[in-house]
């Protein structure tokens, strides 16, 4: 197959659309369908050599039998029209003859169709094809050296399209290659192929279905910005700012001392993004310069400067001690006050609180109860609050140093919560062995399967499911609502996300149980959902945020005589509904259908209230 080399002209590049894309700043490959390694092959995310932001892929393979490393990323559906964009900078290379790909297609049937490459001692930059030949260029990557390097195909039999861009100047140009209609449903990077020696860094890895977008220099649209004290011995961090063009930028950063008005600028400093503020800069200003590169051109962009540099801190010290605010009272919020200090501004505040005995003596910290507020726990000690008494602990720092630790006065004893009208049950979930949830209202005890008990919870303890656990309580007459206005409370929090179709955080009874069904549910769009199905007639709302932020959050289901309501986090969504009464034998199910639909978080404090 003969392959042209040159700009061919061609039809008009469909629309672009996002397919895939990874800068690995997630610090692993678990964007990726495969990683493949083999013999002393390796594949890394490592810090040392980076385009963008704080990390890379590093892919090694030697010429030891069996080794190699790659990988791949399998789309949804095959694409017809594709171009992958990818940083690349190769670090080692094997003997003269052999090759380092940079991108290979697979249809799929995971057979190639095209590939990418840089060929060992030449530098050169090449395209392979399914059968076996191959299309070069006189465009060359030095070793050491990052390029960003674009391959678009379109898969149209004996007349497919290939192109290959070197930091967005076209180098590569064909419309006649024959590259089959499958089209493309796998890219890799790396090499399939073992005992082929290289090291090459692969960053901001992008796919599009469509053409690459045209070249274009870098545009400054939202400047740096400086963050830091501007003091003597703290450091100063410079942001790029926001930028369009292509292909990838890069940033270089030039810090300037400039006088108490900001004027008569000088550089000063590296060309780091950082800048340690020395005793030369006292009574002055910093800004920085920033300068935007790519392939087509590079601009500069220039900060505010900072407030005037001010001389060494001193470390802060306690002139009244924290104070705490609210009740205390079980499933109160408690709220701490810093205090008052001396020493040079801006401070920032640690807060531990503390749980005491009745006199506010033989004080210990509280696992994971480090911010400026607390929800005072059910039980008593050690892991409730019940019968002791709160302080808390603040410690300041600023950038002359950190504080000794001060105290706030002891609340007074703790109390148990009133109980709200209609509670009907009130779990907890504060055990720390044993497989029995207990109700603290009544005596709806539930029994625990594969449950982890002993978590950080949303006030005291939680409860760990891992995917596979759940809760059931046995049926009872109060717990069915009839015609009451019921409200279910939970509090969860996950980073997860079900597929379809869902997951149970609260149930009773199913579609089809005799009765109805009351139910709460966490869908694929982290949403939070309540469902209703009483003797009128069936309703459910899915409203409100993702929860899956690895936060706390509080959801609610309610039923009235004349509407359902999700609300989450105190916020209310409403859905007019006319339902009739509700009651089953079924148990209560707690993170699960139950035996399906399995929940994958933490759970805490739930309860029923009915009328």
């Amino acid at each position: 197959m003969a392959v042209a080399l040159g700009l061919l002209a061609s039809a008009a590049p469909a629309l672009a659309a996002p397919v895939f894309s990874d800068g690995f700043e997630s610090g692993d490959f678990s964007a990726w369908s495969q990683v493949q390694t083999g013999g002393d092959g390796t594949a890394a995310i490592q810090s040392a050599v980076v385009r963008t932001g704080a990390v890379a892929a590093q892919l090694s393979e030697s010429a030891n039998a069996g080794s190699k490393a790659y990988l791949r990323k399998t789309f949804s559906a095959a694409q017809q029209d594709i171009t992958a964009t990818g940083d690349f900078q190769v670090v080692k290379e094997g003997a003269s003859g052999g090759n380092v790909p940079f991108f290979r297609f697979l249809d799929p049937a995971s057979a190639r169709v095209v590939s990418v490459f840089r060929q060992n001692a030449t530098g050169a930059l090449g395209v392979t094809f399914a059968n076996g030949t191959r299309g070069s260029s006189t465009a060359k990557l030095a070793l050491g050296t990052w390029a960003s390097i674009a391959m678009h195909v379109i898969t149209n039999g004996a007349n497919s399209t290939v192109t290959v861009s070197l930091n967005g100047t076209q180098v590569f140009s064909t419309t006649t290659a024959s590259l089959g209609t499958a089209g493309v449903s796998t890219i890799q990077i790396g090499n399939d192929t073992a005992s082929q020696a290289f090291t090459v860094v692969a960053d901001t890895i992008d796919v599009q279905s469509g053409a690459p977008a045209s070249p274009s220099p870098p545009v400054n649209t939202v400047k740096p910005t400086i963050s830091g004290a501007p003091q003597v011995g703290q450091t100063l961090t410079a942001t790029t700012g926001t930028w369009s063009g292509s292909p990838t930028i890069t940033y270089a950063y030039q810090w300037q001392r400039c006088d108490s008005a900001g004027a008569n600028c000088a550089p000063v400093g590296t060309g780091a993004n950082t800048y340690p503020v020395t005793s030369a800069d006292t009574g002055s200003t910093i800004r920085v310069i920033v300068t935007a590169t790519n392939g087509v051109g590079s601009s500069s962009a220039t900060s505010n400067q900072t407030t005037v540099v001010s001389g060494t801190s001193s470390a802060p010290v306690n002139s009244s001690p924290p104070t705490i605010s609210g009740t205390a009272q079980v499933g109160q919020t408690l709220s701490a006050g810093p205090g008052s200090w001396t020493g040079t501004q801006p401070m920032t505040f640690a807060y531990q609180w503390q749980r005491c005995d009745s006199a506010g003596n033989l004080c210990a910290a509280i696992a994971g109860a480090t911010t400026a507020s607390y929800t005072v726990a059910s039980g008593a000690a050690p892991n409730g609050d019940e019968g002791s008494t709160l302080r808390v602990v603040v410690t300041a720092t600023n950038g002359g140093g950190t504080s000794s630790p001060a105290s706030s006065s002891a609340t007074s004893v703790v109390s148990a919560s009133a109980t709200p009208p209609g509670l009907v049950a009130l779990w907890h979930m504060d055990e720390t062995s044993g497989t029995v949830m207990k109700d603290s209202a009544r005596t709806h005890n539930g029994t625990l399967k594969s449950v982890q008990l002993g978590q950080p919870g949303f006030a005291g303890l939680a409860y760990g499911f891992t995917g596979a656990s759940q809760v059931t309580v046995p049926s009872a007459a109060d717990l069915n609502p009839g015609a009451a206005t019921v409200t279910v409370t939970i509090h969860l929090k996950t980073t997860s996300v079900p597929a379809t179709p869902d997951w149970d955080l609260i149930r009773k009874g199913v579609f089809t149980s005799a009765g109805g069904e009351f139910k709460m549910e966490y869908q694929p769009s982290g949403q939070a959902s309540c469902g209703f199905n009483g003797s009128s007639g069936y309703s459910e709302l899915m409203a409100g945020p993702a929860l899956n932020n690895g936060q706390w959050h509080t959801v609610q289901c309610v039923k009235t005589a004349t509407a359902i309501q999700v609300v989450v986090d105190g916020v209310k969504f409403a859905k007019a509904a006319t339902l009739g009464t509700i009651g089953n034998t079924d148990a209560m199910a707690f993170g699960a259908h139950p035996n399906s639909e399995f929940f994958k978080g933490s759970l805490d404090e739930a309860s029923l209230q009915v009328g």
